[in-house]
């Protein structure tokens, strides 16, 4: 034999290369269709199951297991001319074995050649004209590999090798002459096939329990009658059905092992992608690959519980190592529609692995609806290993976030905690320098009237900055806490409960009433609406921190007008929506996108380290829902929406509406309905509405009358009333006096929060007044108190404004302008004041013999920060030493007006600003680029060169490096002192003065 390998190469196998090629003619082209047909009277009818009665009695046991088979009687109670054959004892175990083992067998060409050679081996061997091999499906059988006869694909019911399955395994179902049977004598094949003589032995498989099962036969055939087969024939038939099932069993093997290499390589690539995009997409790819026809689905794990398309919610305890089976559908299929192909409109097998997601603890589910696709363990290991990819997935981002949330958190922390600090003692500073005997001793010269009422107002001022800068600070605090436990939050297992809008409103009361109450800033009024109370199954510490941070936020830019939160359930789409409009300053359109990054505010009114709508998009992304702004306008207010998905509603009732008045009409009145659609009146109206009553002009048919707090109470107007009706008066936040005791009995209040509970509790309220105004005699109105079960108004401090000066936006004062004596500072040890920290490391000698250039005493000076309560303690101290100056939020705001100031400066109208004041962290334009920007203008316009003074509470080595490249002179981490400021600005304007 000659070798055609080239001399010198290495011999490299690979482990499922072929060793040896079988030598054989074409194999013949797979039949696709149906036929011949012999019985198509039966062909779409189902086969019987195993009769468990009469099995025996058709297939009598044979005394001698190579003797032919047994012919019993003819049962007188059989209706077909020939047997049928019928479903296997363990039909489902014998098809999942069958699809198993067989699935994409007739692919393989190397697996069909050797089945030629062995069934061409069975025909030499008995010397019978057909040969045959062939696996059973459940509605054909199919013609693998023959001898004499076509491959084809024939129906199930009429075949011989029907029967030959259902045999006993290790023997032979022996017919030499059919036309002496009558179980076959009148059978398809031996009328219209021909044949009369037939051996069949079944392609047995055994399972783990030591069931036996049949995929299959292998037989021989003939057009005439044969002698019966000699027990070494039989047993080389049995032999070669053995082999057969044998090489069935290898090639899935090897077709799995080439499965699971492949899947392995899938894996590898897809984990390369997850790592470079961070994203699971490629992970839900290769499974799409791989289970081209599934469903692929990741799901929360909520109440131990798997959703599968069609079935419904399906507990963990049926799944088994992570496998769920629709057997009683499978089964049912079986027994009544063997004679159809499987349908594939249902899920019949799930394979689910736990993972972790974002959603918490979750599963990977393969949903499949193919009946022939069988799980095995290649498959969980596969589904498993991608699961594991995402869980890995979900931790890299929650590590990666974490990192970043606390480097976020290191630099917020610094810049958001130490500016309401920085307020706090400032306002103490300058109250001790306020409080100080203003005049000389010796100084006899009264004050006047006004100067007495503007010290007087002067300590209260301080006092209410302390006390919102202490606010702030605890409202920062809490922000940057729960921001950094976010992750932890995310991990937790979530406690799903039903819930109703009652319980929503108590967990977000406590803090609503809290601010409103406590913080004299805000005095907007709030209005919870319910458009449909279902009981709803939720993680309501969840939703309450995603609802909280929004209305909030909305409290927080709508100081003194309406807040309206709007709860809507979509049963159908299992959506819960809650909508929050209010009618505050609104957000201009370029901020809509920056308003949910982190630490990021719209403006300088904006309260809060700017963590809110974070914070709520991302407890929202944990209750599968999303937070978006739906509209908003300047001047007119903003809408946010909360979406959460996949919420479950409960069927059970909410407790019955109060009864109604049965002798009035259900109508009431307003006086003065509100041209706006975000009002009081107007929501009330709608609840009103929305509870069976009408809105009608005529207020004689009225049961109740809604008045207006300002223009019927407090003038003691209370006839808007008519005898025998019902008064109700919504008093808003704003007031903070009321007049209760000029109302008479007929008269409910009610006072901001407005919760649906509190609306319905003034229903059967309104009840109760109407049927005892109804049943007592008129009487001359009372002075009453409101109700107890309604809130009094709570006393509230009033803000006062600062002294006059001139605003952010105004010309600075002139020069000339000298402003009133000063008190001196009260006396700090030196140790509690150290000198300013500059950039370059500031010494006493570098005090004296720096160079110093001709500066104004009270240089005119620009304040930069976008905080409020540190830009009114700069204004403060601006004030308080004489320095004219001017404001700005952001570095945008601070190089407009820098440049126009310096250009008015240039041509004598006013004094060039020489000090800045610069905050580092603002939004639209930090402090850096600021700076930056100012001192490009001063090089081009050849400008005096200002000095600049950064004050922010970022203290890391890149803040300051990058400060003094953009050429800042000193470099003050709040909370700076007055005395330090005082320091700093002697460095550089030595005519200035303290005292």
């Amino acid at each position: 034999m000659t070798s055609t390998r080239r001399p010198g190469v290495s011999f490299f196998p690979r482990a499922d290369a072929a060793v040896l090629s079988s030598q054989h003619e074409s194999l013949p082209a797979r039949e696709r269709t149906v036929g011949p047909i012999y019985d198509p009277r039966n062909f779409d009818k189902p086969i019987e199951p195993w009769p468990l009665a009469s099995g025996e009695t058709l297939y009598p046991p044979k005394s001698d297991r190579f003797a032919p088979a047994s012919i019993p009687e003819k049962p007188s109670c059989l209706t077909e001319p020939y047997l049928r054959a019928f479903l296997a004892r363990n039909e489902r175990l014998r098809l999942s074995m069958l699809w198993y083992y067989t699935r994409g067998i007739l692919d393989e060409p190397e697996f069909r050649a050797g089945l030629q050679e062995k069934v061409q081996l069975a025909q030499e061997s008995t010397g019978w004209e057909f040969a045959i091999v062939g696996i059973l499906d459940i509605n054909f059988y199919i013609r693998i590999a023959t001898v004499g006869v076509p491959v084809s694909i024939l129906p199930r019911g009429e075949t011989l090798c029907a029967h030959t399955v259902t045999q006993p395994p290790g023997s032979i179902f022996l017919l030499p002459n059919m036309l002496e049977d009558w179980r076959f004598q009148k059978s398809p094949y031996a009328e219209s096939g021909g044949l009369q003589a037939y051996a069949g032995a079944p392609l047995r498989l055994q399972c783990g329990d030591g069931e036996c099962v049949g995929l299959g036969s292998l037989c021989v055939a003939s057009s005439t009658s044969q002698e019966p087969l000699t027990k070494i024939q039989q047993q080389t038939l049995v032999r070669l059905a053995d082999w057969v099932s044998a090489d069935i069993v290898q090639c899935a093997r090897a077709r799995r092992q080439k499965d699971r290499r492949r899947m392995w390589e899938l894996a590898a690539a897809a984990q390369r992608e997850v790592d470079e995009n961070s994203s699971q997409a490629p992970v839900f790819k290769i499974l799409e690959t791989i289970y081209p026809e599934a469903t692929i689905t990741l799901q929360p794990s909520r109440d131990a519980q798997i959703d599968i398309e069609g079935q419904g919610s399906l507990p963990l305890s049926d799944f088994e190592n992570g496998l769920w089976e629709d057997i009683d559908y499978i089964d049912d299929f079986i027994a009544k529609s063997n004679q159809r192909e499987p349908p594939s409109t249902k899920v019949v097998r799930v394979l689910a692995s736990p993972c972790e997601s974002i959603s918490g603890p979750s599963f990977l589910v393969i949903s499949s609806r193919d009946f022939r696709l069988i799980f095995d363990d290649i498959d969980l290991w596969f589904v498993q290993l991608c699961a594991t990819m995402i869980s890995q997935l979900w931790h890299k981002l929650l590590l990666e976030e974490a990192m970043v949330a606390k480097e976020k958190f290191l630099r917020g922390f610094s810049h958001q905690l130490r500016t309401p600090i920085h307020g706090i003692l400032g306002s103490v500073e300058l109250l001790a320098e306020v409080l100080k005997p203003k005049l000389p001793s010796g100084n006899t010269h009264p004050l006047s009237d006004a100067e007495e009422k503007v010290r007087a107002a002067e300590p209260s001022l301080y006092l209410d900055t302390i006390k919102t800068a202490g606010r702030d600070l605890i409202s920062i605090v809490n922000s940057m806490i729960t921001l950094n436990r976010w992750a932890d939050i995310a991990m937790a297992d979530r406690c799903y409960a039903v819930h109703t809008v009652h319980d929503l409103e108590t967990e977000l009361g406590d803090e609503i009433h809290k601010m409103l109450v406590e913080d004299p800033r805000y005095r907007s009024s709030i209005f919870f609406e319910s458009m449909n109370d279902v009981p709803f199954k939720i993680d309501i510490g969840l939703l309450r921190d995603c609802l909280l941070p929004l209305v909030i936020n909305a409290i927080q830019n709508t100081h003194d007008g309406m807040i309206k939160v709007k709860l809507t359930a979509h049963t159908d789409a299992k959506e819960l929506v809650v909508d929050i409009e209010d009618n505050g300053r609104g957000i201009h359109p370029e901020d809509y996108q920056r308003i949910f990054e982190p630490y990021e505010k719209v403006d300088v009114h904006s309260g809060g380290a700017g963590l809110g709508l974070t914070l709520a998009s991302k407890f929202a992304t944990l209750l599968h829902g999303s937070i978006t702004l739906e509209s908003s306008s300047i001047g007119r207010g903003s809408h946010f929406r909360a979406t959460f998905r996949k919420v479950e509603f409960s069927q059970t009732e909410i407790s019955p509406p109060p009864p109604k008045p049965q002798s009035l009409p259900l109508q009431f009145y307003v006086k003065e309905p509100s041209s706006e659609d975000l009002s009081l009146h107007n929501c009330f109206s709608n609840f009103l509405i929305r509870n069976g009553y009408t809105c009608s002009d005529q207020k004689e048919d009225c049961c109740v009358t809604l008045l207006d707090h300002l223009a019927d109470l407090k003038h003691g107007d209370t006839s808007q009333v008519p005898p025998g009706k019902v008064g109700v008066c919504l008093i808003p936040t704003t007031e903070k006096e009321s007049c209760f005791e000029q109302a008479s009995n007929d008269i409910i209040f009610l006072t901001s929060p407005f919760f649906t509970s509190k609306m319905h509790s003034t229903l059967e309220e309104i009840n109760r007044r109407l049927e005892r105004l109804e049943t007592l005699p008129e009487d001359p109105p009372q002075a009453s108190a409101p109700p107890p079960d309604q809130p009094q108004l709570e006393e509230g401090l009033i803000e006062k404004e600062l002294p006059a000066h001139p605003k952010p936006s105004a010309i600075p004062i002139p020069e000339s302008a000298e402003p009133a004596p000063e008190p001196e500072p009260a006396p700090v040890a030196p140790e509690v004041l150290p000198s300013p920290i500059p950039i370059a490391e500031t010494r006493e000698a570098d005090l004296v013999s720096a160079p110093i250039p001709a500066r104004a005493p009270k240089p005119t000076t620009l304040l930069v920060d976008d905080n409020a309560t540190n830009l009114r303690i700069m204004q403060m101290y601006c004030t308080k030493r004489g320095l004219p100056y001017l404001c700005a939020k952001d570095g945008r705001e601070a190089v407009q007006a820098y440049s126009k100031h310096q250009a008015d400066a240039a041509e004598g109208k006013v004094s060039p600003i020489e000090l800045i004041f610069m905050d580092l962290q603002m939004p639209v334009c930090d402090g850096i680029e600021a700076t930056q920007t100012i001192r490009q203008l001063e090089k081009e316009k050849q400008w005096a060169e200002s000095t600049v003074f950064i004050v922010t509470g970022q203290d890391s080595p890149a803040d300051r490096t990058a400060a003094d490249g953009a050429g800042a002179h000193e470099y003050y981490v709040k909370p700076v002192s007055v005395a330090k400021l005082d320091l700093g600005v002697v460095r550089y304007f030595p005519a200035f003065k303290a005292k």
